[in-house]
């Protein structure tokens, strides 16, 4: 009896290892290069805008990806302007649906936007951006295998990565929503696929943000990424009246950002001088009413583009994502 058991164990081990729901256990990609890229070529790199610097690199260029906006809306009054004016490259995405479409799209052009500016720069990439445009960056690195090699850094201002309840609140009340507000909304499939693999290794993560967002919360644990060093820029400067928006000109989170990419690894608290509370702006800001400019823009455009892009439910998740 017992060796028939056995018997009848083995061969249901046998059918079990040969059925076609055995293949999950294998790794998802069979091509090591990671997913094919849906969006045109043309498309892909019409979206990206480097500065003349990127092919004679010294540093490490920087991409920067912004949300619900252009690039320059959200990095033309700052940081498109600082980072060249010290030595470092810099790029940028603007992508055709602003930021509102599948994040999972989005993540198409940052991947070939790495490739690019590895392969012409012969440098490792920086990856930074605000609010859900770093989320679309950590998504390009967990399923495109070849990019975590590429990339030395990764800098978020303000990111969702445990999702924001602002989205939850109105996905759940209006039940429509542009794709990419459901997956940024807190308990997301998008945000729950990245959260169950672990950050690729490789680069340094930092996450920067402020305790008085009002649009990303409840803070800190909205922006608060596992395994990153995260940095409030009240952590270094107690009660400092920074919100979502002028966190992209203030000058704590500019040095938190220096000090990212001047060392090795993530930014660290401690290497953060406190004697930066009394100086508002970053260096070499555009115009002090950069950020509430944007911020306007950012509020003229919502309704527009609830009207366009709004969808009933979240995006279903890429094949290679479940």
């Amino acid at each position: 009896m017992r060796i028939r058991t056995l018997v009848l164990a083995l061969a249901v081990a046998v059918i079990c290892s040969s059925a076609p729901g055995a293949a999950s256990a294998r790794p998802v990609h069979a091509d090591p290069a990671g997913p094919p890229l849906t969006v045109a070529q043309a498309d892909l790199d019409k979206a990206l805008t480097c500065t003349t610097d990127l092919h004679d690199a010294t540093r490490d260029p920087v991409l920067l990806t912004p949300a619900f906006a252009t690039d320059q809306q959200s990095f033309g009054w700052n940081y498109l302007q600082s980072l060249p004016a010290i030595g470092i490259p810099v790029c940028s995405l603007s992508l055709p649906d602003a930021g509102y479409g599948d994040l999972q799209i989005s993540a198409e052009y940052v991947v070939n936007a790495v490739r690019t500016m590895a392969a012409d720069s012969g440098r490792k990439v920086v990856m930074m951006g605000h609010q859900h445009g770093p989320l679309n960056e950590l998504w390009a690195l967990t399923f495109w295998p070849d990019l975590p090699a590429l990339v030395s850094d990764v800098i978020s201002l303000a990111t969702p990565y445990n999702g924001t309840d602002s989205a939850r609140r109105g996905c759940d009340d209006s039940q429509d929503c542009p794709p990419a507000n459901w997956q940024i909304a807190t308990g997301s499939k998008f945000l729950t696929a990245l959260a169950a693999r672990p950050l690729p290794v490789g680069p340094g993560y930092t996450s920067i943000f402020t305790r008085f967002d009002e649009l990303i919360y409840p803070q800190p644990r909205a922006s608060t990424l596992a395994g990153a060093s995260n940095i409030a820029v009240q952590d270094v400067c107690p009660l400092r009246p920074v919100e979502h928006f002028t966190i992209l000109g203030d000058n704590v989170a500019y040095n938190i950002v220096l000090d990212a990419l001047d060392h090795d690894g993530p930014a660290v608290r401690s290497r953060i001088s406190d004697n930066l509370c009394f100086t508002v702006s970053m260096p070499n800001v555009r115009s002090t009413t950069g950020s509430a400019t944007n911020g306007l823009k950012f509020l003229l455009q919502v309704p527009q583009h609830f009207e366009d892009d709004s969808v009933g439910s979240e995006p279903e998740l890429a094949s290679y994502a479940r």
